[in-house]
């Protein structure tokens, strides 16, 4: 139930704000809702300039078109001492279009609510002293080689294939990660820094997850050389943009596939038999690093470890990567869970203490009250080993002080 104070709790002219951003994300019209509501198109108009504070029911009614929830209009921000995320992202908005308006707004809302479980649980994440790189007077190929060699050098990560990226971008570099099903899908991943959230990360779920990879590392890319600047990024296999885009998809190739270490795993398979290199072995390789075979094989041609244009001779005579995989028996990579698992486990603490409601931690979690239930059963069980290496479930106080007892 919305109460007089609530509405009172935000300026009009914001909430004003919100409810356009909304109504776009629909695409609808003004004169469309205001045919639902029975309200004239000049009333709307005035709601959303804030020259006029829509009514209780008028608020529900507006939610329930834009298929929002009334906390989400109304909430009321915390001071910030940066541009919001609203205005970080509004150029972005205006280049994309409304279509990625809905996709924005889900972002928005999820680094929101991370950031306010942080709040209300007193667990802020740890800030990461990154290096920030001026790449202005760098031609972008070779800032990128030195940025991605400096990176792993600088976090012990080797020249080998990257395990774990989405565990790297959260625990090394600070950053808050969603992979969420986009409604573009154009959209390959997003990025926002605000000095009040910190680096906030959006990846399209509907892409393979080799993809999914190289749009992580082409964000972080952004993120090591202008984290002050927001971006969407539409398909960066094959949209080529200026000498930003050019950097970080050159970065995400090297952070991926570190010249050294690839170099000396084509020349072992290479050395181990007497028959030329094949595509199978080439499939196997793009496994082993997380990649698409598309992406390795013109690495190995730019490294002329393969002649050029293997990768279009090969499409053309119809190779399917997806089904050599399956006949050599290589099982395809684990999907990464839609939330981070730390805003999971912190939004399930704020539900057992007492701070969400099951239909708010439902919403936080893009889950069914259903599978919520499930999900807190899960987070709430751990595993420890006995004296005799055997592996055993124990129910865990996600409240509960690790300090020690007294």
């Amino acid at each position: 139930m919305v109460t007089g104070n609530v509405m009172d709790a935000i300026e009009p002219e914001v909430l004003g704000e919100r409810l356009a951003n909304a109504r776009r994300a629909r695409r609808f019209t003004q004169a469309e809702v205001a045919e639902q509501l029975g309200i004239a198109r000049t009333t709307l108009t005035a709601i959303e300039k804030g020259q006029r504070r829509p009514r209780n029911l008028e608020l529900v009614q507006l939610a329930g078109l834009y298929g929002r929830q009334v906390e989400d209009l109304v909430h009321k921000d915390e001071p910030q001492s940066s541009p919001s995320f609203a205005v970080q992202f509004r150029r972005a908005r205006q280049l994309h279009g409304d279509r990625a308006l809905l996709d924005v707004d889900k972002f928005e809302r999820l680094c929101r609510w991370y950031a306010e479980l942080e709040r209300n649980l007193g667990s802020p994440l740890p800030v990461r002293n990154t290096p920030d790189y001026d790449v202005s007077n760098t031609p972008p190929e070779r800032a990128a080689e030195e940025i991605a060699y400096a990176e792993r050098l600088r976090l012990g990560l080797g020249d080998g294939p990257l395990g774990d990226l989405w565990d790297v971008l959260e625990s090394e570099y600070g950053l808050r990660v969603f992979c969420f099903a986009m409604a573009e899908s154009r959209i390959s991943g997003m990025f926002v820094f605000i000095p009040d959230l910190g680096g906030c990360l959006a990846i399209n779920a509907n892409h393979p997850l080799e993809r999914q990879r190289w749009t992580g590392c082409h964000e972080l890319g952004h993120f090591l050389t202008e984290r002050r600047r927001p971006e969407i990024a539409i398909d960066v296999h094959k949209h080529r943009g200026g000498r930003s885009e050019l950097f970080a998809d050159a970065f995400a190739r090297h952070f991926l596939m570190p010249t050294g270490g690839l170099v000396r795993r084509f020349e072992s398979i290479r050395r181990s038999k007497s028959d030329p290199v094949t595509p199978a072995d080439v499939v196997v390789l793009s496994h082993m690093y997380g990649v698409s075979f598309q992406a390795l094989t013109w690495r190995l041609e730019e490294l002329k470890l393969l002649k050029a244009g293997t990768w279009d001779q090969l499409r053309e005579v119809g190779f399917k990567p997806a089904l050599a995989k399956k006949a050599l028996g290589l099982e395809a990579r684990e999907q990464r869970d839609v939330l981070p698992t730390r805003y999971t486990t912190l939004a399930v603490q704020a539900f057992e203490l007492g701070k969400l409601s099951e239909g708010q931690l439902a919403r936080r979690l893009m889950r069914s009250r259903v599978e919520v239930r499930d999900l807190v059963a899960e987070v709430k069980e751990g595993l420890v080993s006995d004296a005799g290496n055997e592996w055993m479930a124990i129910a865990l106080d996600l409240g509960q002080p690790l300090t020690a007892r007294q």
